[in-house]
Formats: structure tokens, sequence, C-alpha cells
């Protein structure tokens, strides 16, 4: 079980699978993303990949986004995070995706739907850090002023640079490094 760490759920429980075939981020990792991105979360539209349990949407609902949009491939995953929105009573505001993150990836990029905050949370050391950066940086998915959130363990290589997406600026929370990247000149 993982807690919400603040907002209109603070305190809630969401259920989590056993076993390492996902791992969510550390509370202090999600409170951490939810701090960072306090000034633009009201109001946001949320798109998280590898989204495993849902914790870093069901952090960023908590404090006040307007929707998420949650990525995950693992079918038991996927059930458990519908089970998540139930619990929280928020499917009005909650899509989940059972697909490939690259292959949806692929498909949603054709499209014109922008998000304000993307959080990409792939397995570590599978490679899917820089191939989804890479995939997300041809044409990404971000409103002007939005963010990507990579998090990745602190002996991966970070990208430097993906097609239009820099860094803003780099985060370290023990093993989890998270990467905030912005199109061209963008600040946070």
């Amino acid at each position: 079980m993982l807690r919400i760490s603040a907002g209109r759920f603070r305190g809630r429980l969401i259920r989590s699978l056993p076993g390492k075939t996902t791992r969510p981020p550390l509370a202090r990792v999600r409170q951490a993303v939810g701090n960072i991105l306090a000034h633009m979360i009201v109001g946001a539209d949320i798109l998280d990949l590898y989204a495993g349990t849902g914790s870093y949407s069901f952090e960023l609902l908590s404090r006040g986004a307007r929707s998420a949009v949650m990525v995950e491939s693992n079918p038991d995953a996927v059930k458990l995070i519908r089970e998540n929105i139930r619990t929280l009573g928020v499917e009005h505001c909650s899509t989940v995706v059972q697909r490939d993150v690259l292959e949806f990836l692929s498909k949603a990029t054709g499209e014109d739907v922008l998000f304000d905050v993307v959080m990409v949370a792939p397995p570590y050391f599978s490679g899917l850090d820089v191939s989804t950066m890479l995939k997300l940086g041809e044409r990404p998915p971000v409103r002007a002023g939005g963010v990507v959130v990579l998090q990745q363990h602190r002996r991966e290589t970070p990208v430097l640079r993906a097609g239009r997406l820099k860094i803003l600026r780099t985060y370290k929370y023990g093993q989890t490094v998270l990467t905030l990247y912005g199109i061209g000149a963008l600040s946070t």
C-alpha cells in the first residue's frame, strides 16, 4: 500500500503490486515531484508513462491536476490502476491505456493531444529511459511551459538532449534522479 502525501487525498492509501514487476516511486520522491511542480499542477493535464500503480498521477490529481492519462502495458498493473481510480473516485478525470509506451507515443504524437506534465518512469536499466525520451523529443506532447519529468536510477546516464527537449534541472533523492526537461529555453 502507498500513501498519498498531500492535497485532497492526503493520507489515502492506494494499492501496489507485490514483487518487483512494478517499482512505485518512494513516498519522498512522489512528494518531491509534487513540490517541484507545485506552481503548475492546479488545472494541469498529466501524461503518466510506465504508470505502474498510477501513484504519480494520483499524487498530482490530489494536488489539483485536472486530468491524468496513465499508460501501462502490464495487465495486472492496469487492473490495479483501475481499482485505485475507483477507490479514489477519480473516474471522471482519469484514463488508463493498456499499451506499450513507445507504441502509444508513436500514435499519440501524430495527434494534437498536449499535456502540461509528462511523467516518464520506466523500469531501471531497461534502456527504455533513452528510447522514450528520444521518441518524446521528436514531437513532444507538451504545452508551452510544460515539462517532462524523467525518473532514473542514479547509475543510469541522463539524456542530455532529446530532439526539442532540453534539460532544465536535475534533482537527486538517494538512488533516484529526477530530470526535468522543457522545450527549447523554457525555465521552471
